[in-house]
Order: C-alpha cells, then structure tokens, then sequence
C-alpha cells in the first residue's frame, strides 16, 4: 500500500505541493497553512527545517484543500472535480464489499525507532500549537487511534485531535455515540485503562475511513482493505499488541486511564465549526512507547474551514456521496446531493430531485436527515434544474421557490459539544441535542404545473455568441 510519502511524491509531481523551511511550531506553522488555503488552488504544505528541530522531521498539511487532491486520494479519476467527484465516490461505494483483513508482518518502516521508558518523549516531534488560543500543542489531527473492542475483540480505528501535555502524557476527545467513545467506556466500567495505539502520520486515506460511519462490529482495517484492493500490512504493538500500520510515520503506545483516576484539561481547540471548543477534562493517555520512521512526517488535517479556507474537504464529499447513495435505495428521482462547508461543515446537505408525487420533497429530506443526522442542521430539497453543488443557484431557489412559514424543524437530532450554538444549561444537563430545519426549496408538488417557468439561456445560441464575441466580452 502506498504511504504517506508515495502520497506527497504523487502530490509533487502533480504541481501541488510547496515547502517551506523554517518556520516556528509556535502558531507560525498554522498561520502559513490557513493563509496557503484561502488561495484559489490551495497547495499542499510540507514543512521541513522547522526552528528547533533537526531537518527532515517534517509536517504535511493541506492534503485535501482541491479536488484533485481528494481524488489522489481516493484512488479515483484524477479530472473528477465538483458533483462529478461525488458521483465517483458514490459509483465505488456501491461495489460488493468483500472485507479484506489486514496481514501481521514481522517489520516495517515503523519499526525503525522504538522508545521506551525514559526515552518516551513526545516533544521529540515538532507539534504545532495552531491557533492563539489553542490549549496546547495538537500532534494528533490527521491521526489514526486504534483500539480493541474488550468483548467482541475486533479492531476500530477512527479520527480524533490528541493534545500532548507533558513528555509522557496526551489527551484524545471524542464525542458521544462515537465508536472509539463506546469502545474504551466498556473498559473503564470494569474498572480497566483502555489499550491505545495512535499514528500521527500515515497515508490520507486512513483519516478519511477513520472519519467514516462504518458499521459497528465491523474494522475499519477491513474495510480499507476492501478499497485499496489489497490488505493493509500491519505490525503488532510491542505494548499494547494492537495492530499498527506497517508504513506509519508514527505511532504511540500506551493505556487511557479511567476518568477519575487522572484527567488532564483538553483544550480550547479551533475547530471545524470555525469557533473554539471549551476546555474541558479527558481523561489522560499514558504514553509508554514510541515508534516512529527516520526522519518522520506528521500529517496535518485542520478542520478550518468554518470560515477560512476554500470549502474544500473529503468530508462533504464522502457525506453527499453517502448521502446519495442511500436516498436511491429509498426514493425515485434523486439527480444530485451536495454538502457545503460554507455553511460550517457537515452541516447543510442539499439535494436536487425531480419530483414524481406528492410529499416527495418531504420523504427525501426526512430519509436524508435519518441516515446522516450527527450534527445535520439543515436539509435543503431544490429541483431539478438546480445545481446542487452551485451555491447562487441554491441560495436562489430558496430565495424564490421557498415559503418560510411551511419550513419545519424536527427535535432531539444527534448533536455533541462541538456545537457552539449548544446552550450551556443543555450541555450541563447531559443533553447534546439539536433541530434540524428541512427547507423545501422547490416547486410546490400540488400547483407545479402552473408554476413560472425559470429562465434559461439557450445553450447553443450562448455557444455561438461565445465564438463570435467572446474575445471582447470575457
């Protein structure tokens, strides 16, 4: 399986990539890679030489802010851009999965360095603290935590921010409902610390499954396995005996311990919403050893695109493309699904239809916010003559096809404390959840017929005015 170096020589030669030498882990490292993604084609960042640390000791950022990037990726057609990415990822979801599980291999590049006892430091790498009022250092962002399920014993892996604290000693958040979340409560009911390995550097692939809803029970180490066509080679943690990837840049080794028993303050931390989690306590990660490459790379994925950035992410493509592919196991008619992270994440999906019946806007929103609820505010219905994926021609059809009096709410949705419009007194009685609008942004079913027809520019007459005048007019 390619590692993250295959991936960075592939983004190189794609004309994608730019280093930068010497800059600070303190706030300067974050401040280059948000300036770099509000560029029209943001490039992917590779720091090297950072102040303080040896060269080569490197970080990557930016893997995903373009389309092409994404389908790098993937492993898909490289030209596939917008609603044609989605429709990509949506085609190679709906091959048969056959689960392939991965393969133990005696050694592999992550072997190369093993710390342990007074050697375990986890300031040995150049974690950057990315935001003024970020809590501390963030090693963990385009991270793999991998864990055992204590009764069922298969392998989860997922995606969440690790704080470093002291030479020793981390933090992971999670949410609740999260399968990493669930997993290491079952320990800690008996009593238990939770076996933990987490790589701060690996192919981007591994975040984007890591972030995915995978069913439960069911390893992601399988998974990958199925869309990479081939096993992913894993070695056994010395530690922990959890299964690490072979190729990983880095991988730390060690236990969770029971809330209670020592919890360390986890942020704040400038999250995907575009405002900064409070901070809270987690219980603390006992690192008891470290693995790493020579001259490792940590990756870097932000969540920074509440307000900053391009809008682009694999996480609103992998939604839409999950989205979409469930709404055609449900309902008729579906011509496209769009998330927007203008709209501050996976929030909003928007998806066009064509419609066939009565109540079949409704039906589509309803089944859209069933199977991607976490944190969905809004589901927008448009026709289908909208573009979903443009966001003039959504904000337009709201504007004119939409009656706010009969947008409706639905209560009680799956909400988490990145939420920053969750009141305080909710979060302070255990309750995470949130409405979600539904906006039926298109024509009413009962009177479509006699609704105005939209204007629309005569393809081939715009052509040949474009090959007669478009020298002078664009």
């Amino acid at each position: 399986m390619e590692d993250l170096r295959g991936f960075i020589d592939r983004v190189k030669e794609l004309g994608e990539l730019r280093v930068i030498e010497g800059a600070n882990w303190d706030l300067e490292i974050g401040a280059v890679t948000y300036l770099a993604a509000k560029a029209t084609n943001p490039p992917a960042i590779l720091f090297d030489r950072i102040e303080g640390y040896p060269a080569g000791c490197r970080i990557l950022s930016n893997p995903w802010s373009t389309d092409k990037r994404i389908a790098l990726t993937l492993g898909l057609p490289l030209e596939a851009s917008g609603l044609n990415l989605v429709r990509k990822l949506r085609d190679r979801l709906k091959e048969p999965l056959e689960l392939l599980p991965p393969v133990k291999v005696k050694d592999g590049p992550i072997m190369q360095n093993i710390l342990t006892g007074k050697d375990v430091d986890l300031f040995k790498f150049p974690t950057p603290k990315w935001q003024s009022l970020d809590g501390g250092r963030y090693l963990g962002t385009g991270d793999t935590v991998i864990v055992r399920d204590p009764e069922e014993g298969w392998v989860n892996f997922s995606t969440h921010r690790l704080q470093i604290h002291d030479q020793c000693t981390a933090t992971i958040f999670s949410e609740a409902g999260k399968h990493f979340e669930m997993i290491r409560r079952k320990y800690w009911v008996r009593g238990q610390s939770c076996p933990i390995a987490v790589t701060c550097g690996g192919h981007p692939i591994f975040v984007f499954v890591g972030g995915r809803r995978i069913p439960w029970g069911m390893s992601e180490y399988d998974w990958l396995g199925w869309w990479r066509k081939e096993p992913v080679e894993v070695v056994m943690g010395p530690i922990t005996g959890l299964p690490i990837p072979a190729h990983a840049e880095i991988a730390l080794e060690g236990e969770m311990v029971p809330p209670g028993r020592e919890s360390k303050t986890e942020g704040p931390f400038s999250e995907w919403t575009g405002h900064y989690t409070p901070a809270r306590p987690e219980p603390a990660f006992k690192v008891k050893s470290i693995l790493h490459r020579d001259d490792p790379i940590i990756l870097a994925v932000l969540p920074f695109l509440g307000r900053s950035g391009n809008g682009h992410s694999i996480a609103h493509v992998n939604k839409a493309a999950q989205v979409w592919n469930t709404l055609d196991t449900l309902v008729p008619g579906i011509k496209g699904v769009w998330v927007y992270f203008e709209l501050g994440g996976t929030i909003a999906v928007v998806i066009s239809l064509e419609q066939k019946y009565g109540g079949h806007a409704k039906q589509a929103a309803l089944a859209a916010l069933a199977q991607m609820s976490y944190l969905t505010k809004f589901i927008i219905i448009v026709d289908d003559d909208v573009d979903p994926s443009n966001l003039r021609h959504v904000l337009w059809a709201i504007g004119l096809r939409s009656e706010p009096e009969e947008w409706e709410t639905v209560k009680g949705m799956w909400g988490g404390s990145l939420d920053p419009r969750m009141p305080p007194q909710k979060k302070e009685a255990g309750d995470i959840t949130h409405s979600a609008a539904i906006i039926l942004a298109c024509k009413p079913y009962h009177w479509i017929k006699d609704f105005p027809p939209a204007v629309e520019e005569d393809p081939e007459l715009e052509q040949k005015v474009r090959e007669k005048w478009g020298g002078m007019l664009l």
